[in-house]
């Protein structure tokens, strides 16, 4: 199949099988020959910032002449984000072939009555990719949970991280942190290295220490004292730690934090056997780069894109709009059913003075007349749009610049409307 045939049909698989079976994806990779077995993995796990720390990792590792794969989700605007080698996308025909190995052992199962999902089939073409593309190290980033996530299928995990870890998809993996951080352990083995983030919830960094014991996995820890924010603008984002002091792509003040877990987690790679020098870690964090992650599309006015879905990260993004004094802005809103609106919203009070809602293009969205009725409970204004392009054309014309957060869905809608070929004002006269 072509490598559009194969995203069509990945795309066309359900997200949750009729008959879940715990050992599916086990059997699926063993009639693929286990790919996996045959790579090596630094495995990200946790609530916010994995697809930031794989980045930062990723390009650290690219900078240290090792040929690095990367897997993230959700992709912002093509599926091709997600599997990646050296920051490039896949050679034309790769995805494809790849697809068509794993629609034939998906087929075999269900025979067998075992049904193989979307995202357990992107992760079983991702290890195919990576291998037939040589890759030395693989930054994987889990998709929700770590025990039981489809991508804990791997062996040789050589450094396992596990980021802020908060409450979000309590409805699968638990409604505390100890019990959220008790499944993103899944992902530590014997043999690997582990990273936490400094500043870890109490009860989650309780279950990490008492789990890395029980396994006599090595952890290594970033004190929050260390981690520091040097100075910050929507122009650049100044941070150090341990004396890599940076210059970072990635906006927040969070990534301070999220930049220690990556450089710990290269520094672990060290411990075993990789030969990663400074330069490397410094020129990596510095070229490090994530669509919708708090992305600066514009300086004047200012214009963001922001995946922030849940309370933690839409903090994060208050946190950014207000530390860099950016005034009262335009809110272009839109979320998913199951997320935790009221808090995000909440989350973002004093950041906007009006607010657009629209609807993600996803049948798991909250309608916009529904998300304006829970928006009005925290700012001034509040309109409900008919779509996101009306959104984003009433945000311009207020002129005062805008954010669009609440969903990568809605932010990677946002952006194919807003660049177009690349050039924000080309996008925004179009709309």
């Amino acid at each position: 199949m072509t490598d559009q045939e194969a995203i069509e049909w990945l795309h066309g698989r359900r997200r949750l099988g009729e008959k879940k079976d715990p050992d599916a994806m086990r059997r699926l990779m063993a009639l693929l020959g286990d790919p996996q077995d045959r790579l090596a993995f630094v495995h990200i796990a946790g609530t916010n910032g994995k697809g930031s720390v794989a980045a930062m990792l990723a390009s650290i590792l690219r900078e240290a002449g090792i040929r690095t794969g990367l897997f993230v989700s959700p992709f912002v605007e093509e599926f091709g984000e997600r599997i990646t080698v050296d920051g490039a996308p896949l050679p034309a025909g790769v995805l494809g072939e790849a697809a068509e190995q794993a629609r034939a052992a998906a087929g075999q199962l269900e025979k067998e009555g075992v049904y193989a999902t979307e995202f357990e089939l992107v992760t079983a073409v991702g290890f195919l990719c990576f291998l037939q593309q040589g890759c030395e190290l693989v930054c994987l980033e889990a998709g929700l949970g770590g025990g039981r996530d489809a991508t804990n299928v791997i062996r040789s995990t050589k450094v396992a991280c596990l980021t802020r870890i908060g409450l979000d998809h309590t409805e699968l993996l638990g409604g505390t942190v100890e019990a959220i951080a008790e499944e993103k352990c899944g992902i530590l083995k014997p043999g690997c290295v582990a990273v936490s983030y400094p500043g870890q919830r109490p009860g989650a960094a309780a279950v990490i220490a008492r789990r890395c014991k029980e396994l006599g996995v090595p952890l290594r820890l970033p004190e929050p004292q260390d981690v520091k924010l040097l100075w910050e603008t929507l122009r650049e984002n100044h941070v150090d730690y341990g004396g890599y002091a940076v210059r970072l792509r990635l906006h927040g003040s969070h990534q301070a934090a999220n930049c220690a877990v990556a450089i710990e987690a290269a520094l672990g790679l060290c411990d075993q056997g990789y030969d990663i020098p400074d330069e490397a870690i410094l020129a990596g964090l510095e070229q490090a780069s994530l669509p919708a992650r708090a992305e600066v599309l514009s300086l004047h006015p200012p214009v963001l894109l922001d995946g922030a879905h849940n309370p933690d990260s839409a903090a994060a993004l208050a946190a950014l709009l207000k530390g860099t004094k950016t005034p009262p802005i335009t809110g272009v809103l839109g979320m998913l059913k199951g997320k935790d609106a009221q808090a995000v919203l909440k989350a973002l009070e004093g950041c906007f003075d009006q607010v657009y809602t629209a609807a993600p293009d996803t049948p798991r969205a909250v309608s916009a007349d529904l998300l304006a009725a829970a928006a009005s409970e925290h700012f001034p204004r509040v309109e409900a749009c008919g779509s996101l392009a009306q959104a984003l054309a009433l945000a311009q014309k207020r002129g005062r610049g805008f954010c669009v957060c609440g969903s990568f869905y809605l932010a990677g809608e946002a952006r194919r409307l807003l660049c177009g070929e690349g050039k924000l004002s080309g996008g925004l006269d179009s709309l």
